[in-house]
């Protein structure tokens, strides 16, 4: 039975719900002070999707960096507004030279170019697109900063106790501050209050100047039943998630906050959810701790070691290739793909240096094993000669093959955060 109506129009309904956020913040979150020899372990929550009850929780009250979970109150006002007919999914947004300058994840804006509401709440949800998020926080906050203040209002009014937010992208802001006790509720409520637009978080992919670009979020395929919600990254924050679930008629909420990795990130949620799925999560939520808002962990030494954060050029030091390519070999693994072209090279006698792309492809990741540096002549007999063979083949001209590694560079960047 769902413990809190799908909307909030009632005021008894808001008063339970009131009552059910405050008595979890008090069994989560009133946590002896951490000593500051203490390791920063990422914090963790889990809850139950319907009722918002802790299952398992791990320093779920200690105050964090929120990264770009902050954008899940973005979505929340961009949600509220259209549900409140204040705006549309087609109402036209123009890009300001300010959300143009966003660094970043970003759709790539420029100043003076338009997109609808609509695909800029899809830009936020796949490709965590700061320059899509200050561009609505614009429209429907007047400024960031006016945005900045009905996020705090509305964070305030849901009942998030220790989130106070100054940006609509998560970009590191002084006094940017949650906890995942907090970010458990802003899911619970995007879940029970628009559960329509929720089913977005789940989509693999959004068209973007008719190309289709794939939702970064790689916990939608690496567990069953997932749902969304959202990653997060900074060098403070380190690597965050917000994850929602239904498997056999259960359903969960989970928040990792400030791993030291994405494969870290990942697998902790899996085991949290798992677990708690098999009725073995350790509910430690009844534990007294209580944390100094005025310290929050900064992972920034760990996860962007030597100033250099993940996914950025200077931490990508493969020498790119040149001349023609011809592609021989494609598919959704990337040890097979591998292992095929070097099969593939042996049975032609062909000599050259391989290298596998990786790209979007319907929502999901395919990778594309290449020879490169080849003259043209060599490249159009190559594929000619395996096409003899029964194999299938595309030859690639400087030009096209800039394009590619373009492309893959972009999903790189991402993908690493």
């Amino acid at each position: 039975m769902t413990l809190v109506p799908d909307g909030f129009s009632s005021h008894v309904h808001a008063m339970r719900f009131r009552l059910l956020v405050m008595v979890s913040v008090v069994s989560c979150c009133l946590v002896l002070p951490a000593s500051a020899k203490d390791p920063v372990t990422p914090a963790y929550i889990v809850t139950d999707g319907f009722s918002g009850a802790i299952l398992d929780s791990h320093r779920a009250g200690e105050p964090r960096h929120p990264a770009s979970l902050t954008k899940l109150m973005t979505l929340y006002l961009a949600f509220q507004s259209v549900a409140e007919s204040r705006a549309r999914w087609e109402t036209v947004l123009k890009t300001s030279a300010r959300a143009a300058s966003q660094g970043g994840s970003v759709l790539e804006l420029k100043a003076g170019e338009t997109l609808t509401l609509e695909e800029a709440v899809m830009a936020i949800i796949t490709r965590s697109a700061n320059d899509a998020a200050v561009v609505l926080a614009e429209y429907l906050g007047g400024s960031e900063a006016g945005f900045a203040t009905r996020m705090n209002e509305t964070a305030r009014r849901i009942g998030l106790t220790a989130t106070h937010l100054e940006n609509a992208t998560g970009l590191s802001a002084p006094g940017q501050v949650t906890t995942a006790a907090d970010m458990a509720r802003l899911a619970l409520a995007l879940r029970h209050q628009f559960p329509e637009e929720y089913a977005r978080f789940a989509r693999k992919s959004m068209i973007w100047k008719k190309r289709e670009l794939p939702n970064l979020n790689g916990f939608l395929g690496a567990f069953t039943g997932a749902e969304g919600l959202k990653t997060g990254f900074t060098c403070p924050a380190g690597y965050n998630l917000v994850a929602s679930a239904t498997r056999n008629g259960k359903s969960l909420i989970g928040v990792v906050l400030g791993a030291h990795s994405k494969d870290e990130r990942e697998a902790l949620m899996v085991r949290n959810l798992n677990r708690a799925l098999r009725g073995q999560a350790q509910n430690t939520a009844a534990k007294t701790e209580i944390f100094s808002a005025n310290s929050i962990p900064d992972l920034s030494g760990s996860v962007c070691a030597g100033g250099v954060v993940p996914g950025d050029s200077a931490s990508l030091v493969v020498p790119l290739p040149t001349g023609y390519a011809v592609e021989l070999a494609f598919g959704s693994h990337l040890a097979k793909v591998r292992q095929d072209l070097l099969t593939v090279m042996s049975r032609l006698g062909l000599v050259g240096r391989t290298y596998v792309l990786r790209v979007p492809l319907g929502g999901d990741v395919r990778y594309r094993g290449l020879v490169t540096g080849l003259a043209e002549e060599l490249a159009i007999k190559t594929c000619l000669d395996f096409r003899e063979k029964g194999g299938d083949c595309l030859v690639l001209n400087p030009l096209m093959l800039q394009g590619a590694l373009e492309e893959q560079n972009r999903l790189a960047r991402f993908v690493a955060r």
